[in-house]
């Protein structure tokens, strides 16, 4: 693929729009664990607490996303930028099944790229862009960086809240973020990360966990468990049927 190519990608999911992609319709299913039934929790409002918890969790996917979807632009497609942002924006879409299920308003809704209602991501999107665009290694970094924040931020949201769902939810974003950090920091050691189905690089870490997100589909629940993620820390089956 060409860098022409790669920016016209990226240009593509920022006009998918700041909430759900075009792609993503009620149809879809992401992966989950084969007991999803036993963890799908009814739909009810949520309380203040899980409020909070799930429009911030919104907000930190669609920064993740919008940020790849920039470096890629700008550094092209020889970097995990493209692809991992695609990840990025199917878990977008998994904690938007969850602000529906439970009445959350979408703190999306009327922002475009790069803009945010939670003022502690506008600053870390702001500065991480800023950081990013002085050069690829430094853009690495940027990944490295967030990835780490938002495993610790998952760790902390699993822990207050008792929703089954909003739970598998948080913990298959965490093993997700774990994978994109590891190609982020194969990247910057110099190491090659390779699109779906391919290898490794010198440095490569591989292995790893699922990478099922919960999403739209069956009524409300959750599709059955898809395959691993790709190599490059990407979901490449997420979009598969149940």
């Amino acid at each position: 693929m060409t860098r022409s190519l790669a920016v016209a990608a990226a240009a593509a999911v920022v006009g998918a729009g700041a909430g759900i992609s075009a792609a993503a319709s009620p149809g879809d299913a992401f992966g989950a664990p084969a007991n999803a039934s036993a963890v799908v929790s009814s739909a009810t409002a949520a309380d203040a607490s899980l409020t909070q918890l799930l429009r911030f969790g919104s907000e930190e996917e669609r920064m993740a996303r919008d940020l790849y979807i920039a470096f890629a632009a700008r550094y092209g497609d020889e970097t995990p930028f493209s692809r991992i942002a695609t990840s990025e924006q199917r878990h977008l879409d998994a904690m938007a099944t969850l602000l529906t299920r439970y009445a959350v308003a979408d703190p999306a809704a009327g922002k475009t790229a790069g803009t945010y209602a939670d003022a502690t991501i506008q600053t870390l999107y702001d500065r991480w862009l800023a950081q990013g665009n002085a050069s690829l290694a430094a853009a690495y970094q940027v990944g490295i960086a967030l990835e780490q924040r938002d495993i610790a931020d998952l760790k902390t949201a699993v822990t207050k809240t008792t929703a089954a769902d909003v739970r598998q939810v948080l913990a298959n974003l965490q093993r997700a973020s774990e994978r994109h950090l590891a190609a982020f920091q194969t990247a910057a050691a110099g190491g090659t990360v390779t699109g779906p189905g391919g290898g490794m690089g010198p440095g490569a870490k591989g292995g790893g966990p699922a990478d099922g997100i919960m999403g739209r589909g069956m009524g409300g629940g959750m599709g059955a468990r898809l395959g691993a993620t790709g190599p490059d820390g990407t979901c490449p089956r997420l979009d598969a049927a149940s």
